[in-house]
């Protein structure tokens, strides 16, 4: 975490010290985390010695983590829910405009792997608010030096390069609380020059950041090292299958059978030691002067240690990250929701340490999205009416669900009742509400009154 003030890291020569540390410090680490959830792991770079076996076996363990972790947090819908319905309306068709729902994903899943992701909020030429993703690697916060450490400026920087790849130019983008500083360069090695500023137009800085947790780590980044562990052991395990395939038969009481052979294949009455080797790969037959035996040479491999070691590493791998290798045996067999959320209990609490950070974030956006909204609509939107209703992405037994629903009914509210069914029965508590006292004004003959309307008639 950067700690400076707005005032250093607007002045170009602070700002070039603090993109290159930058460049050194983080972007090796996020290069690193997106090669193995991209199954590119250290394995895949080994090398040995000529004619030894080498087999290179990666295995996406940081891939499988990862998505299994953000499916579970965010693979259903975060559930935006306004009780004032102007506000609710407007609010929804900023949402909808940006593809909310792919969009939170896809900050979960960048979270997930590198620790932190950034939704850059800016208006468009249509004079829309916009959403998009940064990765990990396209942004810089930097925060205060105060106690209450609040976000002080966000860095952008992105590079143009030509066909080749080569660089044609740098570009950087600090954004405060109020305004857009642009720089460029032409050259890493020259400081950044200032371009441009303007003004954003909206109430905070237009960064939101999403931690995956206050660490900033990757869901997969502190088992990197037994991923590469098991990626080894299970190479070596081919490569000593390669060497069973290529075992040598060992003549005892022949040796005069290798000069023979030696010279058949060019080394000379004296036997050439290149080609003697060179023979022994190809014909795999080696002559020995003892009494007359014959037998495959073999390396002896304690086969059972083995498979202990790779098993343990792959608990180790699963067990640490608190995602549960569901091809598991413990996962077989008809387990009921109950048991099978107690297997679950590592990833629910990730899940929770997930969802802490997502909804300060969330609640940040909102503001923004909300001052908007004032502005453009001359309104009062208040960003603390919303709230958000997030729900694992889980098999419920949704039976269950309703029967346990079912037994609030008379305890606490039609409202409270209601949100106890998932979103595939009841989508919006509020709307749903309104139905239902629809449905029973026209049972009983009743003309239909909106109560909002005349609310809002009264404070008038």
């Amino acid at each position: 975490m950067y700690r400076f003030s707005k005032e250093q890291v607007t002045d170009p020569a602070f700002l070039t010290k603090l993109v290159a540390q930058f460049k050194n410090e983080q972007i090796p680490r996020f290069r690193k985390l997106e090669k193995y959830y991209r199954v590119k792991n250290e394995i895949l770079s080994r090398t040995m010695d000529g004619g030894k076996p080498n087999n290179r076996l990666a295995h996406g363990f940081a891939k499988y983590i990862s998505n299994m972790a953000t499916s579970y947090f965010m693979g259903k819908p975060v559930r935006y829910i306004v009780e004032d319905e102007e506000f609710k309306q407007a609010l929804n068709g900023i949402l909808n405009k940006n593809y909310i729902n792919s969009l939170n994903f896809e900050l979960a899943k960048e979270s997930s792997k590198k620790g932190i992701s950034a939704e850059l909020i800016y208006v468009d030429e249509q004079a829309d608010l916009r959403s998009k993703k940064m990765a990990a690697d396209e942004f810089i916060p930097v925060y205060g030096v105060t106690v209450d450490e609040f976000l002080e400026c966000v860095v952008r920087i992105w590079s143009d390069y030509d066909i080749d790849g080569k660089l044609l130019c740098e570009h950087a983008a600090v954004y405060t609380d109020s305004d857009i500083i642009y720089y460029s360069r032409e050259d890493e090695s020259r400081t950044f020059g200032l371009v441009d500023a303007a003004a954003h137009g909206l109430d905070d800085i237009p960064v939101v950041l999403y931690w995956n947790n206050e660490e900033c780590t990757g869901d997969y980044e502190d088992e990197i090292p037994l991923i590469d562990a098991y990626d080894k052991a299970q190479s070596d395990t081919g490569n000593d299958m390669e060497y069973f395939t290529d075992a040598y038969l060992c003549i005892a009481g022949a040796s005069g059978g290798l000069e023979d052979m030696a010279s058949v294949d060019g080394a000379g009455a004296d036997g050439d030691s290149d080609n003697m080797v060179r023979n022994l790969r190809k014909n795999r037959i080696l002559f020995l002067d003892e009494k007359g035996q014959a037998e495959w040479l073999v390396k002896n491999i304690n086969d059972t240690a083995v498979e202990n070691y790779k098993n343990r590493l792959y608990d180790n791998i699963f067990f640490l990250s608190q995602v549960p290798a569901l091809s598991d045996a413990s996962f077989a067999g008809n387990l009921t929701g109950i048991a099978i959320k107690y297997k679950l209990i590592g990833l629910e609490e990730l899940a929770i340490m997930k969802e802490n950070r997502f909804e300060a974030a969330q609640r940040k956006k909102t503001r923004i999205i909300a001052g908007f909204l004032n502005r453009k609509m001359n309104k009062n939107f208040d960003p603390d009416q919303v709230s958000r209703k997030y729900e694992r992405n889980f098999i419920e037994n949704i039976a269950d669900m309703i029967e346990n629903a079912r037994n609030l009914e008379g305890v606490v509210s039609h409202g409270t009742v209601l949100e106890q069914l998932p979103s595939s029965i009841v989508e919006d508590t509020g709307e749903e509400m309104e139905k239902i006292r629809e449905e029973m004004l026209e049972e009983q003959g009743l003309p239909k009154i909106d109560i909002r309307r005349l609310m809002e008639a009264g404070d008038e």
